[in-house]
């Protein structure tokens, strides 16, 4: 039977990590679930988070996946901890934060600032402050809620005025708070990179889908049987398959059917 390695996410954003994935193992079969019903994670109750999350994750177990990638800061924030103990026995979980934290803080020097750009969710979950600072306990962490920024990529909103506005708000505190790197803390945010760069270019982004991806390439548990059918990606959505396509073409090259389940 065919081996697939899970990647979920509330819609498009972590096809920026599947992309890193495909790049890095491109014979190898993928499973991606956009939650699209129920996105953005970032506005939700951890109780609700984690009801979303283990639904996929018991979608996953029915189709054989044995690795699952949380392409999603919000869940790997917010839920992972609970669901890594409730599916121990079958699924082998990379969470996004925790997985990355390391390279996240590397090269920083004690007291540099690194600021955070994620959901409202994962900003109060301090995640990313509770990861890096056990690497270095001496660089500091600036949390930036960046609500409706995943709604700008969803909706392909990036020439709205009103979304630029939003975007330069947020940078401005970084700017006014001299970080010396700021953190794609949402997996739909590289997608705004451009115009992230456009309004402070003099600052580090780090984007964690690539350190994760190469990070998932040597440690995920694979037998022969991710392999059979060499490149195989299925995509999966709990509304919307079309408009899935359609934010997603400027991304990933959808060629097949997107699945509604």
């Amino acid at each position: 039977m065919k081996e697939y390695i899970g990647v979920l996410d509330s819609g498009v954003g972590g096809l920026s990590v599947l992309s890193e994935l495909v790049k890095v193992m491109p014979e190898g079969n993928f499973l991606y679930y956009g939650d699209t019903k129920n996105m953005p994670y970032g506005t939700k109750t951890p109780d609700e988070i984690y009801f979303y999350t283990k639904k996929i994750l018991e979608f996953f177990v029915y189709k054989n996946v044995k690795n699952v990638v949380f392409a999603c800061n919000t869940t790997s924030a917010v839920a992972y901890d609970k669901l890594k103990v409730e599916f121990n026995d079958v699924l082998k979980i990379f969470p996004l934060i925790q997985t990355v934290a390391q390279d996240a803080s590397k090269n920083l020097k004690n007291g540099d600032l690194i600021a955070v750009l994620a959901t409202k969710a994962t900003i109060n979950s301090k995640k990313y402050e509770a990861e890096i600072k056990k690497y270095n306990s001496k660089i500091d962490i600036l949390g930036i809620d960046c609500t409706g920024f995943v709604e700008i990529v969803e909706n392909r909103l990036y020439e709205d005025k009103n979304a630029i506005d939003l975007v330069k708000s947020k940078l401005d505190m970084v700017k006014t708070n001299n970080a010396k790197r700021v953190i794609l803390g949402c997996t739909h945010y590289p997608y705004l990179l451009d115009m992230f760069r456009k309004i402070n270019p003099d600052v580090e982004y780090f984007n964690p889908a690539g350190c994760l991806a190469e990070i998932v390439k040597n440690e995920a548990k694979l037998s022969q049987d991710f392999y059979k059918d060499k490149g195989e990606i299925k995509f999966f959505v709990s509304k919307n398959p079309d408009e899935f396509k359609k934010s997603a073409k400027t991304f990933f090259d959808i060629k097949d059917d997107v699945y509604l389940v």
